[in-house]
């Protein structure tokens, strides 16, 4: 039962990480900076992690499967945190406008990503069982990285007013992200059904404020201005 209420928790935070996806992708049409490409990249590999992980649900015993989809799962989510939290750093350097695409992009990391798990199902490197005992590295990394997206958000709480970067200035959201983190390490030590719920719900919470943050801030943008207001 708990694996199939896990199933339908990952399936809807897949489909609200994909809309946010396409939300951000919309944003770096307009602006198309190194700053705005990480966010929707970083939410795409997050995206990614999360078809890894509802793979893994339908195919856990499969010998030389399992494995390499658990590996893919923890290495492109950790990896799509370091790009979000990149954004964040790059924010502190001069904005450069990006010669990229991100459909490109896109298409290239889906591309590399889908080769790996090829690589890693002809190889089946030794070691590869490994990553369910050090998989609390992987969350230790992302608690890391989003405790310096939290305390960059905290500490800069001066944005500007109706710019891209609001999109993202999401605290709250983070920190739900930054809870569900912590919860699932809590998970891996006392393996409690209620910590493993938990980290799964508070991803949810934190995708749909992201979205409802979005909606706000772009509906903000888009209001006309009252010539009465700025006299």
């Amino acid at each position: 039962m708990t694996r199939e209420v896990l199933m339908v928790i990952g399936f809807i935070s897949l489909l609200l990480n994909l809309l946010l996806v396409f939300f951000f992708f919309k944003a770096y049409r307009y602006q198309r900076s190194s700053i705005v490409l990480c966010l929707p990249l970083g939410f795409l590999f997050l995206a990614i992690s999360y078809v890894f992980l509802f793979a893994h649900f339908f195919y856990p015993y499969v010998p030389g499967l399992s494995s390499p989809l658990m590996w893919l799962r923890v290495v492109t989510q950790t990896l799509g945190y370091t790009l979000i939290a990149s954004s964040y750093l790059l924010s502190r350097k001069n904005n450069r406008t990006s010669k990229f695409s991100f459909s490109t992009l896109s298409v290239w990391s889906i591309v590399s990503v889908i080769s790996l798990f090829g690589l890693l199902l002809v190889i089946d490197p030794i070691g590869t069982l490994s990553i369910y005992s050090i998989n609390g590295i992987f969350t230790a990394a992302n608690l890391a990285l989003l405790t310096y997206i939290l305390y960059f958000i905290i500490t800069n709480l001066e944005m500007k007013q109706g710019s891209v970067y609001g999109l993202v200035s999401a605290p709250i959201a983070f920190a739900f992200l930054w809870l569900g983190q912590f919860s699932f390490l809590i998970w891996k030590f006392d393996g409690g059904t209620a910590s493993l719920y938990s980290s799964e719900i508070t991803r949810v919470i934190s995708l749909i404020l992201f979205i409802r943050i979005y909606y706000l801030v772009s509906r903000g943008c888009s209001r006309p201005i009252d010539i009465n207001e700025e006299k």
